[in-house]
């Protein structure tokens, strides 16, 4: 498997390769599906002992839509009713992490726009999803992992700590530390 994709996934899923996130969500640019598969089939060799899943969760435009997962992690947050009612509002009916993920990958074929309510899943505030949809993205507070919309301070403060883990996981990776020897187990 080539490095660079390796590397990809450790810079853009550091927090959740870490244990400190439920979810993390990055695009390839990829032409054939045979290589996507290939690559996430690598992946969950080599993470799926540490319980970080890999998956394909749409396909937009060219480019392949990949989540990177802690199935206890987004348990938590998918028992979470206030979740749940929000989530209800896009369809969703039942709230096992193979059921959300099944119809986030329909919204995603299904839908001419991306499906927001994804942020849920990233472990992002659901007031600051719930803002971000209703503001199409726009008037908010601070940017930084997402768009904030309420409690800078907090969102500030996770920031850190998610930068702290992707340039610490970064720089181990390219000293010669393997992707599983950087995945904390859960």
């Amino acid at each position: 498997m080539p490095i660079s994709l390796d590397a990809c996934l450790v810079r853009q899923c550091a927090p959740t390769l870490a244990g400190i996130k439920a979810g993390s969500l990055f695009c390839l640019d990829m032409d054939r599906e045979i290589l996507v598969c290939e690559i996430i089939a690598h992946w969950n060799r080599m993470l799926n002992t540490k319980n970080v899943f890999a998956k394909v969760v749409g396909e937009k435009r060219g480019l392949t839509y990949i989540y990177v997962y802690r199935p206890n992690l987004l348990n938590r947050v998918l028992l979470n009713g206030e979740s749940q009612s929000f989530l209800k509002g896009y369809g969703y009916q039942k709230f096992d992490v193979e059921s959300v993920l099944s119809h986030l990958r329909e919204r995603f074929c299904a839908e001419a726009i991306f499906p927001h309510e994804v942020g849920i899943l990233l472990d992002y505030p659901l007031e600051d999803v719930r803002e971000f949809i209703v503001n199409g993205g726009k008037n908010s507070k601070r940017i930084g992992v997402w768009k904030v919309y309420h409690n800078v301070p907090n969102s500030v403060q996770i920031f850190d700590v998610y930068r702290k883990c992707q340039r610490d996981m970064i720089a181990r990776f390219q000293e010669g530390a393997t992707l599983e020897s950087l995945t904390m187990v859960s």
